[in-house]
């Protein structure tokens, strides 16, 4: 799986676990401080991944925390 299909994946699981689309492109633009990310290179890409591993982790946590 290349990087861009990670990216993606993430934000298909995001959205899943209740995050809105603008979210989650306002934590990519966060993260690479361009308005659009589709011309990030791939140290940028590799960040992007990083942070919404982190934001994934913290939705899981927080949805089984309180879904019992």
């Amino acid at each position: 799986m290349n990087i861009e299909e990670r990216i993606y994946q993430l934000c298909k699981k995001l959205v899943a676990l209740g995050y809105y689309p603008f979210q989650i492109k306002h934590i990519m633009q966060t993260v690479t401080g361009k308005s659009h990310t589709d011309k990030a290179n791939s140290a940028e890409q590799l960040k992007i991944v990083n942070v919404l591993e982190d934001y994934e982790k913290l939705a899981n946590d927080f949805f089984f925390a309180y879904s019992k």
